[in-house]
C-alpha cells in the first residue's frame, strides 16, 4: 500500500513540476498567431488579441487573455463582431487526474457584440458556419479525405459525455453589452449595460443567479434585475428555478411602465408554480396600475399548460375613458392543449365596475382563429355604467334669482345623412360563435330581461340565430343576417314583438307617450348598405302593428268632431278641458318599406264611438308625413264623445296629418266634410235654410229668393 502512495505522490509531483515548466518555459503569447491563424482559416475573420495572455499556477491552471477583438468584414457601421476587455479562466489541476475537469470561475469584462443587417438583407453572421467542406479535413492533395463511419479496428471510441465529469465554478460577465441593428428595418436595440453573476454550475445544487441590465430599442429605453437559484438537471428540460424576483421599467413616447414586477417560488416541467405580477405606468392619457396572481403548471410532455386561480385586478383613471377612474378585474383558469392548439377558459369572471360577466370560452389557434364562448350576466346598466342619462341637480332655492331665464332654442338645420359605409374588413377575419344570457338589460333608459342572444361571425358572414327577451310585459324575437363579403354590405332581419305595454316603452326610449296600448309587432326586413342613407334608401320588406285597448294621444278624434258639429250648425265649439287622446280597441296596420319610403294602405282604428281608416306614407330621408286619415262615427252614445257626436252617425270625416316626424300636423278638412257626406249635406241644407228663413221671414218662401238660396246653398258644398 504505501508503494502505491509513493507511486501516486511521485506521479502528482511529476504533474506539479511539469505544469510548473509548462508555465515558466512556455510563454502563452507566442500561441497568438497560431490562434489568430486558426481562426482566420475557421471563420474567414480576423482575431485581433492586442493584450497579454499570462498563465495562472496553483491551486488551479489559468489562462487570462486581454483586448480581444473578433473582426467584422468591411461595410459593416462597426470594425468589431465581438470585442473584450478581458477574459479570465482556470482549471483544477487535480481533478484531471480523476477524469473531471473542474474549471472554476468564468469571468468576462467588457465584452461587446455588434450585430448588423445591411440594406439588402446581409448580415455580419453570415459565413461563420462551416459549410461541408469546412466539416471534412483535406488532405495534401487537396481533395477531401472520407470521413470514417466506424472505428478503425483495435480501437474503442470514447465517449466524452461518459469519460470526464464537467463542472464549472462559475460565471462572471461584468459591463458587457450589445447593439442589434437591422438597417432593412430600420431599427436599432442596445444593450448598454449587462453584468451577470451565475454560481456555481453542478447538477444537483441550488445555483444563485442575479443579474442587471440596461438599454433601449429605438425610443424604448428599459432596465431590468432579478435574482433567482436554479438547480441543473443533466437533462436539461428537467432543471428547476426557485426564489424568482424581477422587477423592470420602461420608458417610451406612448407607453411608460414606472414598475414591473414577477415572482415565483418555484418554476420546472411537472411542477406546480404559484406567480405574482404586478405592473404599474401610463399609455398616453391612461394610467394604469394592474396586480394579479396565478398557478401555472407545464406537463412532462410540454403539450398542456394550464393556468389555475387567475386573479388579475387593475385601476384605470383617464379622460378618454367613460368613467374618470374605473376597475377592472378578471378571474379564472386557462388550459392549452398544444396536440389541438386549443385555449380553454374555464370559471371565468370578468367585470368592469359592476359590470359583472362569468361563463366559458375557447380558442382553437389557427389561421383565423376559432372563438367560442358561453357567458351569463346578472345585469348591464348601460345608463349607469355611462352616466349619460343621470341629470345634473337643480338649482338650490337661494341661487334662483341667479339663474336667468333659458333663452328660446332655435332648432337647428339638419344635417344630411351620411352615406359612408362602416369598415367591415375585420369580420372577415373572425370565426367567433356563441351565446350571451343577460338577466337585466337598461340602455337608453329601455329595460329588458331575461336576454338570451346566440349569434356567429365566420368570415365576413354575421348571423344572429336567436334574440329572445322579455320587453314591457310582452316578448321579443329576433333572427337577422348580415354578410360582409359584398360590398355594401346585405342584411336581413326578422322580429316579432307580442303584447308589448306600448307606452311606458315609448316613454323610456323617446320620451314620447303618444302611443299607449299592447302592441305586436312583425318585422321582416332586409337591405343593401349600412350607411345612414343607405338604411333608410335601401331597406325593403313589411313591418305589421297590431295595437290593442290603447289610445292615440295628442288627438282628440271626438273633439273634432264636435267642432265639425258646431260648424254645420254656425256655431263655436263649446270648450271642454279634456285630454287630447284618442282611445281605441284595435290599431292595426302594414307598411310597406322601400324606395326611402314606408307607406300603408290598411291604417285602421277602431275606437268606442268611431271608426278610423288611413292610407299614406312617410319619407324616411326628408323625414315627412302625409297621411289621409277618415273617421267615422258609429251608431252608439257609449264611449269617447257620448250623445254629443249621436247626430254624425255614419258620417265619415277627413283629418290631413303632414308635417315632418320632429313637428307633426294635422287638420280637418271641411269642405271635403262636407261635399263626401250626403247625411251632413242634408243637415246642413236644413240649418241653412232655417237660418234663411229667420233671416228673411215671410219673403223666404218667394220663389225667386228661394232660387238664389239654392244658389247659395250649392256653392256651399261644391
Amino acid at each position: 500500500m504505501k508503494k502505491i502512495l509513493y507511486i501516486l505522490l511521485g506521479l502528482v509531483l511529476l504533474v506539479v513540476v511539469a505544469i510548473g515548466v509548462l508555465v515558466t518555459v512556455i510563454n502563452p503569447n507566442d500561441f497568438k498567431p497560431l490562434i489568430t491563424e486558426e481562426v482566420k482559416k475557421t471563420t474567414g475573420r480576423e482575431l485581433v488579441i492586442d493584450g497579454d495572455m499570462s498563465w495562472r499556477f496553483w491551486p488551479s491552471l489559468g489562462l487570462s487573455v486581454e483586448k480581444l477583438q473578433f473582426k467584422n468584414p468591411e461595410g459593416f457601421a462597426e470594425p468589431n463582431l465581438v470585442s473584450l476587455d478581458k477574459a479570465e479562466m482556470s482549471v483544477s489541476v487535480m481533478p484531471l487526474l480523476s477524469d473531471t475537469l473542474d474549471i472554476g470561475l468564468v469571468s468576462l469584462y467588457g465584452a461587446h457584440v455588434f450585430i448588423q443587417t445591411l440594406p439588402n438583407g446581409t448580415t455580419n453572421l453570415d459565413g461563420l458556419t462551416g459549410g461541408e467542406e469546412a466539416a471534412a479535413p483535406a488532405d495534401a492533395a487537396g481533395t477531401t479525405a472520407p470521413v470514417s463511419e466506424t472505428p478503425q479496428e483495435g480501437t474503442t471510441p470514447a465517449d466524452p459525455a461518459t469519460a470526464w465529469t464537467i463542472a464549472i465554478g462559475g460565471l462572471d460577465l461584468v459591463d458587457a453589452s450589445a447593439t442589434v441593428r437591422d438597417d432593412k428595418a430600420g431599427t436599432v436595440s442596445e444593450i448598454s449595460t449587462l453584468n451577470l453573476n451565475v454560481g456555481k454550475l453542478e447538477t444537483g445544487l441550488w445555483v444563485p443567479i442575479e443579474f442587471n441590465v440596461q438599454g433601449k430599442q429605438n425610443a424604448m429605453a428599459f432596465t431590468a434585475r432579478g435574482t433567482t437559484e436554479a438547480m441543473l438537471a443533466k437533462d436539461a428540460i428537467k432543471s428547476q428555478l426557485r426564489k424568482l424576483s424581477v422587477s423592470a421599467t420602461l420608458n417610451d413616447p406612448q407607453l411608460t411602465l414606472e414598475s414591473v414586477s414577477v415572482t415565483a417560488d418555484q418554476a420546472g416541467i411537472a411542477i406546480p408554480a404559484n406567480i405574482g405580477f404586478s405592473v404599474k405606468g401610463k399609455a398616453n392619457d391612461l394610467a394604469f396600475d394592474t396586480s394579479g396572481t396565478a398557478e401555472l403548471l407545464v406537463d412532462d410532455t410540454m403539450q398542456q399548460i394550464a393556468v389555475k386561480g387567475i386573479n388579475v385586478a387593475t385601476a384605470l383613471v383617464g379622460s378618454a375613458l367613460p368613467r374618470p377612474k374605473m376597475n377592472v378585474g378578471f378571474k379564472g383558469d386557462v388550459d392549452y392543449n398544444g396536440a389541438v392548439q386549443k385555449v380553454s377558459l374555464a370559471n371565468l369572471v370578468a367585470n368592469v365596475d359592476e359590470l359583472v360577466v362569468d361563463g366559458n370560452a375557447s380558442v382553437v389557434l389557427a389561421d383565423i382563429p376559432a372563438v367560442r364562448f358561453d357567458l351569463h350576466s346578472k345585469k348591464i346598466n348601460v345608463d349607469a355604467f355611462l352616466g349619460g342619462k343621470e341629470g345634473s341637480a337643480p338649482a338650490s332655492d337661494d341661487n334662483a334669482s341667479q339663474v336667468e331665464a333659458p333663452k328660446p332654442s332655435v332648432p337647428a338645420k339638419k344635417a344630411p345623412l351620411s352615406d359612408v359605409e362602416p369598415d367591415l374588413s375585420a369580420l372577415k377575419g373572425l370565426d367567433i360563435a356563441g351565446k350571451i344570457l343577460i338577466e337585466e338589460f337598461i340602455a337608453n333608459n329601455v329595460e329588458v330581461t331575461d336576454v338570451t342572444t346566440a349569434f356567429a361571425v365566420n368570415r365576413g358572414k354575421a348571423t344572429l340565430k336567436q334574440f329572445d327577451a322579455k320587453l314591457y310585459d310582452g316578448t321579443i324575437a329576433a333572427t337577422g343576417s348580415l354578410n360582409a363579403m359584398t360590398s355594401p354590405a346585405r342584411y336581413q332581419v326578422k322580429k316579432v314583438i307580442k303584447n308589448v305595454n306600448v307606452q311606458p316603452l315609448l316613454k323610456a326610449a323617446a320620451n314620447e307617450d303618444m302611443l299607449s296600448g299592447k302592441g305586436n309587432i312583425d318585422a321582416n326586413l332586409s337591405g343593401v348598405g349600412l350607411s345612414e342613407k343607405r338604411l333608410r334608401a335601401g331597406i325593403t320588406g313589411t313591418i305589421a302593428i297590431n295595437f290593442a285597448d290603447g289610445s292615440v294621444d295628442g288627438i282628440n278624434i271626438p273633439e273634432m268632431i264636435r267642432e265639425a258639429k258646431a260648424t254645420l250648425k254656425g256655431k263655436r265649439a263649446e270648450y271642454v278641458e279634456e285630454t287630447k287622446k284618442t282611445d281605441f280597441s284595435a290599431l292595426t296596420a302594414t307598411f310597406n318599406l322601400g324606395g326611402g319610403n314606408a307607406s300603408t294602405r290598411n291604417l285602421k282604428l277602431e275606437a268606442p264611438a268611431i271608426r278610423v281608416r288611413g292610407e299614406g306614407s312617410t319619407n324616411l330621408i326628408a323625414e315627412t308625413i302625409d297621411f289621409d286619415i277618415v273617421t267615422s262615427v258609429v251608431g252608439t252614445s257609449k264611449g269617447q264623445g257620448g250623445k254629443d257626436i249621436d247626430e254624425l252617425n255614419d258620417v265619415s270625416i277627413p283629418v290631413a296629418l303632414g308635417g315632418t316626424w320632429q313637428a307633426p300636423t294635422y287638420e280637418l278638412d271641411v269642405k271635403a266634410l262636407l261635399s263626401n257626406n250626403k247625411v251632413l249635406e242634408e243637415k246642413a241644407r236644413k240649418e241653412a235654410e232655417r237660418g234663411l228663413k229667420k233671416l228673411l221671414g215671410d219673403k223666404a218662401d218667394d220663389d225667386n229668393v228661394k232660387q238664389v238660396a239654392d244658389k247659395l246653398l250649392k256653392g256651399l258644398f261644391n
